[in-house]
């Protein structure tokens, strides 16, 4: 094995809440981070989609990464969460936020017993977890990259407070219609105005974790055409309504 395989820094906890719980603001995480939830069920957004994650499966979150989650419980939400490091600060960086469904949850449980009485133990435990989990994702070296339908994602990106003509994105990628929503949906797993709206409440997140704004003024700056309009996709995407989201 190489030197910048090898693990620094291994921290290891079980998280539980009640009913529903947000983070509230971005997270963004200096180290690589591993989830593996017990029960529950946890919404992501990041990078301009939505992600579910259930019980039994694994969330891998990359060095670097920068999202929102909002968490349901029936009742309990119960999840570990393992961040580490290796010697060599961005191996593996080219594996990017992905959820692997149905992971067994034993190596977990492995580790978690073993870490406070046998540390050397629950090392190995987390080096065959890695061996195990690395080969089942997929790569992504750069989330923005030159390709025809990139141009689409970043104009969508900067330009998420204005209206997005269809038309507009066909001229900067050289597509048709047909073949820009085929190229898009392929990409992102989204169509173009939900990308959008992915990013419009994401910002919307943010907003409303981190100012005293009232919901009006957060949909308006966002770039939502009416309040109910916003209301109807922000529930839609986190099952929350804002003001739900603002208490927790």
């Amino acid at each position: 094995m190489a030197n910048k395989e090898y693990i620094n820094l291994l921290e290891m906890r079980e998280l539980k809440f009640k009913n529903t719980y947000t983070t509230g603001s971005l997270q963004s995480f200096s180290k690589p981070c591993i989830g593996y939830i017990l029960r529950g069920q946890g919404k992501f957004f990041y990078n301009g989609n939505t992600y579910v994650a259930e019980a039994g499966d694994l969330i891998y979150i990359a060095k670097d990464t920068k999202y929102y989650s909002v968490w349901y419980g029936d009742p309990d939400i119960d999840f570990y969460s393992i961040s580490f490091d290796f010697i060599h600060p961005y191996a593996f960086y080219d594996y990017r936020f992905q959820i692997v469904k149905g992971f067994s949850r034993e190596r977990f449980d492995l580790i978690i017993n073993s870490l406070s009485s046998r540390p050397m133990l629950a090392m190995s435990h987390i080096y065959a977890l890695l061996d195990e989990i690395y080969p089942k994702m997929e790569t992504d070296i750069s989330p923005i990259q030159n390709g025809t339908i990139e141009k689409a994602i970043i104009h969508i990106e900067e330009n998420y407070r204005q209206p997005i003509e269809i038309d507009e994105l066909c001229k900067l990628c050289h597509l048709s219609r047909s073949s820009l929503f085929e190229a898009f949906k392929r990409r992102t797993g989204v169509s173009p105005i939900n990308y959008k709206h992915n990013i419009m409440i994401q910002h919307a997140l943010e907003l409303l974790a981190h100012t005293d704004m009232t919901v009006d003024e957060i949909s308006q700056s966002v770039g939502f055409s009416s309040a109910n309009y916003f209301r109807t996709v922000f529930t839609k995407l986190t099952n929350k309504t804002p003001k739900e989201v603002r208490h927790n």
